[in-house]
């Protein structure tokens, strides 16, 4: 619980510390309105609720479009492996089904940004030799929600460097989490 509440002032401080420097910075913005972008990412997950849960590795793709310099929305699939690496008896993946509004703030030399989603969290669960005297929960399907944000940097005309920290929360028994990631985002049009 406390690590929780470390990770939640942290998130919080730096999310201050960010809108506080904003100035406005058109010229060094790296969205640009009316514009398309994939992004490919690794992630990595942390403080995973759940019995014997653990920290895991996954894949995932964003693709996005930006409306404004500022307003952008995306859509999200991201995989996690198995959030009880420990066991070799269990495998508990989940993927994420979700669409993002992403709020881009002005700031010069890397663009800071926020995201709120709605989405789906597939949570499976996979017994490779079951004991009849323990309950294992279902694999489902459940509706989840996701906040966070991330900072995009560029590194030429058509690639930008980008790192995210979201919370992913399912309305009921899915696993609830961090996800750290990072990325390379392709600029479509421009």
């Amino acid at each position: 619980m406390t690590y929780r509440r470390t990770l939640g002032t942290f998130c919080t401080v730096a999310v201050v510390i960010l809108v506080a420097g904003a100035t406005p910075a058109r010229a060094q913005l790296l969205t640009h309105p009316k514009s398309w972008t994939v992004t490919p990412f690794l992630q990595g997950s942390t403080g995973v609720s759940g019995p014997n849960t653990d920290n895991s590795v996954g894949l995932g793709v964003a693709a996005g479009y930006d409306l404004t310099s500022n307003l952008g929305f995306e859509g999200e699939l991201a995989h996690l492996f198995d959030v009880v690496g420990n066991d070799t008896n269990v495998d508990w993946s989940v993927t994420n089904v979700s669409a993002n509004a992403i709020y881009h703030f002005d700031v010069q030399h890397f663009t800071p940004y926020a995201t709120f989603g709605l989405g789906f969290e597939r949570s499976s669960i996979n017994v490779k030799s079951p004991d009849p005297l323990i309950l294992v929960p279902p694999s489902s399907t459940e509706v989840a929600y996701n906040f966070g944000g991330g900072i995009k940097y560029r590194i030429n005309d058509t690639l930008i460097a980008r790192a995210d920290l979201r919370r992913f929360q399912a309305i009921d028994t899915a696993p609830d989490y961090w996800r750290l990631y990072g990325g390379l985002m392709f600029s479509l049009k421009r």
